[in-house]
């Protein structure tokens, strides 16, 4: 038993034409022109299955595409706007960095590295400031660069190796 869609598409000729034009783009966004060819394949009878297979997509994908473009029309094509992350610093966190940054360095022959303006924003602001990134303890050492020659520790004076 063959399970149809409760979202039927059915164009227009006019309709049709813009999509296939859209389809054709060499210009237009990818994601477009990727919709656009998906919706003329769901207009031509295509299951939700093999036009997923088709497109390369997930078949929920093409499902959510069916049911957006029935709903919205050629307005479903466009790109939605995707949601920002949280920002990691407000902007009096940011004028606190940079104030501290542009500070005097902690020690006369030294500067600021991430790690020291983390610990002194931490220990001198009122909320106890913490720097995200570098300062997380589960993130990993930063590596060497390729081909870079790393120091052997055993290679000292006065110091013997147990294999030497």
């Amino acid at each position: 038993m063959r399970l149809t869609s409760p979202f039927t598409i059915e164009l227009t000729q006019a309709k049709r034409e813009v999509l296939e034009r859209l389809a054709d783009s060499r210009t237009a966004p990818f994601g477009q022109v990727q919709r656009a060819s998906v919706i003329l394949a769901l207009a031509e009878g295509m299951s939700n299955a093999a036009t997923a297979r088709a497109a390369g997509r997930h078949v929920d994908t093409v499902r959510s595409w069916r049911k957006r473009f029935t709903a919205e029309r050629l307005a479903a094509l466009v790109d939605r706007p995707r949601p920002l992350g949280r920002p990691r610093l407000s902007a009096e966190d940011k004028l606190q960095v940079i104030a501290a940054a542009t500070a005097q360095p902690p020690t006369a022959d030294t500067v600021w590295t991430h790690r020291l303006l983390s610990d002194h924003l931490r220990r001198s602001g009122p909320g106890g400031l913490r720097l995200p990134g570098r300062t997380d303890p589960g993130l990993r050492r930063p590596q060497a660069a390729p081909g870079a020659r790393l120091a052997d520790p055993t290679n000292r004076p006065g110091v013997l190796h147990p294999c030497r």
